[in-house]
């Protein structure tokens, strides 16, 4: 597997934010990822190159002209660290830290790699958030050794399907999730639960097995979030076909939550499981 990578460009970076890790944490989001889901909260984040976004909400002059963004920007590497070492007391109050996010961060393995360096020498927990469509050896030989945490997405387990919805075919993924079972780092897998497509109760059941077989004790479900179609416009781009304006419902989340687990408590290979809440 090659991906064509540039030099890393970020869309964003949000401070203080309580997700995807523990504690307080640094969201670092880079722009590029070798997927196409048709559900992506992200959709500025497919290309690996500078875009121009739309934001009205922005314009005070009363006009329907709309300001206009650069998305997308290049820090060199000692930059980026400094920024993340900012909130560093933050981290070490609450064992937070920083997460590397995207798009899919592990294009860019050898950039990661002179960042996590420099963070890991004042000792900061670093998460990287993955679609698991990366050259596995790469990350092995140069980032592995600097991750405390890979929070893994399991999308689709039919392969046909993958392809169709994601773009990409799920055999690499599958394979990448296997050979980090088998190292010393923490994972966990996630679930995107998206109406129509992974809350099935087909897809659901093959993951719970999937999970079962391996003999997976933790995970947590990604629910839908609709804010990707308003981004699609702001890149003036047509919104995928068939998305869901509204997110489930609290209701709907919790019965294919129940679903998941009452099929992990009687699954083709025993193995018992808890969620992540």
């Amino acid at each position: 597997m090659r991906i064509r990578s540039s030099i890393p460009l970020i869309f964003d970076i949000a401070r203080g934010s309580f997700v995807d890790g523990p504690g307080i944490r640094t969201i670092v989001f880079f722009k590029g990822c070798p997927l196409r889901c048709v559900w992506c909260q992200n959709p500025e984040s497919h290309r690996l190159m500078p875009e121009i976004g739309y934001y009205p909400e922005y314009c005070n002059n009363g006009s329907d002209a709309s300001e206009k963004r650069v998305i997308g920007k290049y820090y060199p590497p000692d930059e980026l660290a400094e920024i993340i070492l900012r909130d560093r007391v933050f981290y070490e109050t609450s064992d937070g830290g920083v997460t590397f996010s995207g798009g899919e961060p592990l294009i860019f393995i050898d950039y990661l790699e002179e960042v996590s360096r420099i963070l890991k020498a004042k000792n900061i927990h670093i998460a990287v958030e993955t679609s698991g469509y990366f050259n596995f050896q790469t990350f092995e030989e140069k980032l592995l050794a600097f991750v405390d945490l890979i929070l893994y997405d399991i999308k689709i387990m039919d392969p046909d399907k993958h392809l169709k919805y994601t773009g990409k075919s799920n055999e690499l993924i599958i394979r990448n999730f296997e050979n980090l079972l088998n190292r010393t780092v923490e994972i966990l897998p996630r679930i995107p639960l998206i109406p129509g497509y992974t809350a099935t109760e087909e897809h659901l059941s093959q993951i719970a097995d999937f999970f079962s077989e391996h003999n997976i004790k933790t995970y947590r479900f990604l629910p839908y979030n609709p804010s990707g179609i308003n981004k699609w416009k702001i890149l003036g781009k047509a919104v995928p076909e068939n998305m869901p304006e509204n997110p489930m419902t609290l209701e709907e989340e919790r019965r294919w939550i129940k679903f998941f687990k009452n099929r992990m408590n009687h699954p083709v290979h025993k193995s018992r499981s808890k969620e992540v809440l």
